[in-house]
């Protein structure tokens, strides 16, 4: 069984980050309105936003195996098992793959050697998948 690392692009992480920056750009305007000074309050506002950008940025892991693709969820609380014979859709680019399984679509940010080893297995596996290079323009 190989292992890579990946980011999951849902809305609901998408949200988050916004919620992210907000909270920040709240924390800073409050810092600022104070004279510079700080309080109880902004500091566990400042606790809350690292805690969170932890949970954010922190990277999670993702299997192959003969059959199946295996994606860690939040928390270590299970696994999302992606079988191979349900999957449509397939786009890999050098940072993203994207694809449907069973009428729901997935997207994660999957960079480098963990990009090449999602590229092998699902070569390896017969499932059809487009790729996208990065096209670089020809000076004239």
């Amino acid at each position: 069984m190989k292992s890579g690392y990946f980011q999951p692009l849902t809305n609901a992480y998408k949200i988050a980050w916004i919620w992210w920056v907000i909270l920040l750009s709240f924390q800073q305007v409050l810092f600022y309105e104070n004279n510079l000074r700080t309080n109880w309050f902004q500091i566990s506002i400042l606790v809350f936003l690292v805690f969170a950008f932890y949970f954010l940025v922190r990277q999670r892991r993702f299997f192959a195996a003969e059959d199946a693709l295996h994606f860690s969820r939040d928390f270590r609380l299970g696994m999302l098992k992606i079988d191979f014979a349900y999957m449509s859709s397939v786009k890999v680019t050098p940072r993203t793959l994207r694809f449907i399984y069973i009428g729901k679509e997935y997207q994660f940010v999957v960079l480098g050697k963990s990009n090449q080893l999602l590229q092998n297995v699902l070569k390896e596996n017969k499932v059809e998948y487009t790729t996208s290079a990065l096209k670089r323009s020809e000076k004239v």
